[in-house]
């Protein structure tokens, strides 16, 4: 009897760490970092993200305002380092931001749709146009997938 509940205890001991190590090696490590600049000095830009919001080709809209006037917005660029440590891949990234009061869109999104594979990096870039004031805290959701398991993870930029 006792041979049998040393692999028994072996067996749930293998288990346990299995689980531990699936749902420990799935999960992603982050690093945000934002550079805001007046919409005025890049009237280009400026034009550019009206037409975006007119064609309604913006990743995301949190506002339907029509922009008026560059001099009363802000651009913003965050940029998200995502790092996955773990043994398995991180798939399907979707993000979606929530906006302090004052943000009108992410009028550029790259990264969406992206695979992490194991034990590698990637970059997620997102542009906001804004009437917030400097400081303004937004939320980031990353929702992805290991293996069919939802997970996701918040960020303040």
């Amino acid at each position: 009897m006792k041979p049998l509940n040393f692999v028994l205890c072996l067996i749930l001991v293998l288990l346990l760490a299995f689980g531990a190590l699936f749902f420990a090696g799935g999960s992603l490590r982050t690093s945000v970092s934002s550079v805001s600049a007046a919409a005025a000095d890049y009237p280009d830009a400026f034009a550019s993200i009206q037409s975006v919001l007119t064609s309604g080709t913006a990743p995301q809209l949190l506002s339907n305002e029509a922009l008026g006037d560059a001099s009363n917005y802000t651009l913003v660029d965050v940029s998200i380092t995502l790092t996955n440590r773990g043994i398995f891949d991180a798939e399907w990234l979707n993000i979606s931001v929530t906006g302090a009061p004052g943000d009108v869109a992410v009028y550029s999104l790259t990264g969406d749709g992206l695979d992490v594979p194991a034990r590698t990096g990637a970059q997620i870039n997102l542009k906001l146009i804004t009437r917030a004031p400097a400081g303004a805290t937004r939320k980031i959701t990353i929702q992805y997938y290991v293996y069919g398991i939802s997970r996701s993870v918040t960020l303040e930029a």
